[in-house]
Formats: C-alpha cells, structure tokens, sequence
C-alpha cells in the first residue's frame, strides 16, 4: 500500500478523500494515506497543475509513462520553471 502526496503549483480545485472534501491551491500540500479513496478535481478558470509523488512507486511512474505523450507547451514550462505569469503572455 502506498502514500500519495500532491503539492499543487498552480490554479485551484478540490480535492476529496474518504468521503471529506476541501479547496486547494497553488501551496497547498495533501497527503492521502494508504487506503484512502480520493479525487482532486479543477475548479478554476486555468490548468490545475500538482506535483504527486507516490511512496512506494507501486507502479505509479510506470503508469504515468504509459500514458498519451504530448508536448510541453509555455505554461507548462514556465510552471515548471516558477517563471513569473507575466512571461506566459
């Protein structure tokens, strides 16, 4: 069984586990334990985005390598960069 931590980097949303749900935003953090059911859902007007790490991996990189590759486009760089939003204009 795994513990999953998301920190969100930008935008907002909610996030529910175990039947609780609260707001999240850029610096909020989220740990969900091992048996925990969640969901983290945008809310907002712009891409949510969350950097989730998964102890042990169970799979989880494997999984997200599996996935649809697509391209990097400016505001995902300039998130992963902490650019300032005035440069994604």
């Amino acid at each position: 069984m795994a513990v999953e931590m998301f920190f969100v980097l930008k935008g907002e949303g909610t996030a529910s586990c175990d039947g609780k749900t609260v707001p999240i935003q850029a610096g909020d953090s989220l740990l969900v334990p091992p048996t925990g059911i969640h969901e983290i859902e945008n809310t907002g007007t712009e891409r949510l985005y969350t950097l989730t790490i998964m102890v042990p991996n169970e799979h989880f990189a494997e999984l997200i390598r599996s996935g649809v590759q697509v391209e990097l486009d400016a505001e995902d760089m300039a998130v992963l960069r902490r650019a300032p939003a005035a440069l994604l204009a």
